[in-house]
């Protein structure tokens, strides 16, 4: 799920390609988490994409990573 521009995000995950980024996307939205993501600024992994969380969802976002196995 996207959400506009300009909200407070921070990265809870870092995933190893777009197919994994999808499969957290589709498992935060499922839990009902409003995530984004996007690939880094060149110059580093291009495989590697940021996985984000509102601000004040973060910390309860990337725990429920945790118990999910990531």
């Amino acid at each position: 799920m996207r959400s506009p521009h300009g909200a407070p995000w921070r990265v809870i995950y870092i995933a190893r390609g777009e197919e994994q980024a999808l499969q957290i996307e589709a498992l935060l939205s499922e839990a009902g988490f409003l995530c984004d993501w996007k690939r880094p600024a060149q110059g580093v992994h291009a495989e590697d994409i940021e996985i984000k969380a509102l601000e004040s969802e973060a910390e309860e976002a990337r725990l429920y990573l945790m118990e999910q196995g990531l």
